[in-house]
């Protein structure tokens, strides 16, 4: 009996172990917060809906006040409206004329290199085209946003590559315009997807550009259908993928992201609790040598508990 804290010590011990564990994983990464208070301001910004009252609030990483979307567009749209559109989208992806020759070449950088990474890791791996970057001397990162139901606000999560190059960071999609693609499109709003190219490479404020511009394309097309927008396609949810806090992590191999349930094999899972059972012996038995429920022979009974196999 007076070896029995021993065992307490030990389901302690391995407790601790598996706690640990969990806080490891939880940890992963290095935790970002959105660049500036107009990123948070933006990013509580949705477009209202029929019937919906304004000055409700959107809280994320912080107690933020939801902004009615100034100069929201009329519902009819003129070609005029349309056409300046596909011009500001293909401006923002052919490049900004505000770029200096040093951001320009930066992208053109990377879109070389992210197009022969796709060619060996394929489009599907984003954790891969990381790797794969940092491998070719970029500060490449694996971004992981996540946010918690609130409002209007439904709860999710995304992953993405940014690279930091001479001072600036840069934000890398492959098929950017899957992240836009709705149910039933309006012509137009099919001809702006289509503008999108294969590889995507720009700075924050250049995709914080995209973002609005297609959710209030977004906005336009559903209703014109007389579609609802459903809550992954709203402003305040596609901003919060890329601009809210985050978590980067340059890992090649991903870690797990929680520890398995706790139980008996996990806190000891090569360690007998009890009495040990041995193999069961039943042939070849002599008089008076019988074998028991517990796998144990009457015979052997003082040798059992001489021994440490008790696990006291």
């Amino acid at each position: 009996m007076a070896r029995i804290p021993v065992r307490f010590q030990r389901v302690a011990a391995a407790f601790d172990a598996d706690v640990a564990r969990v806080r490891l994983c939880e940890s992963s990464g290095s935790e970002h917060s959105p660049e500036s208070l107009t990123d948070l301001s933006d990013l509580v910004k949705s477009f209202m809906e029929k019937n919906e009252t304004t000055g409700e609030k959107e809280e994320l990483g912080g107690v933020i006040h939801f902004e009615e979307d100034r100069g929201e567009e009329q519902l009819e749209e003129t070609e005029c409206s349309h056409s300046e559109k596909m011009e500001m989208l293909r401006s923002l992806f052919s490049g900004n004329e505000e770029d200096d020759e040093d951001e320009r070449d930066a992208k053109e950088r990377i879109r070389r290199e992210v197009e022969v990474a796709c060619g060996v890791v394929g489009n599907n791996s984003k954790r891969h085209l990381m790797s794969r970057l940092r491998e070719k001397g970029f500060d490449a990162g694996l971004c992981k946003s996540k946010w918690e139901k609130n409002g209007r606000l439904t709860a999710g999560n995304y992953e993405y590559v940014d690279v930091n190059l001479k001072g600036k960071r840069y934000v890398v999609e492959i098929w950017l315009g899957l992240e836009f693609e709705i149910a039933r499109p309006t012509n137009q709003y099919s001809a702006l997807l289509d503008v999108f190219p294969l590889i995507f490479v720009g700075k924050v404020d250049e995709l914080k550009q995209v973002v609005r511009l297609m959710c209030t394309a977004i906005k336009d097309s559903m209703k014109r259908m007389k579609l609802h927008i459903p809550p992954w396609r709203r402003n305040v949810y596609m901003q919060a993928k890329w601009f809210s806090a985050y978590k980067r992590t340059t890992n090649a191999i991903a870690t797990k992201g929680a520890s398995p349930p706790l139980s008996s094999e996990s806190l000891f899972p090569n360690r007998a609790i009890g009495f040990e059972v041995l193999p069961l012996k039943t042939l070849n038995c002599r008089d008076g040598d019988y074998a028991t429920n517990a796998g144990f022979r009457i015979s052997h009974l003082t040798a059992v508990f001489n021994s440490d196999n008790l696990g006291l």
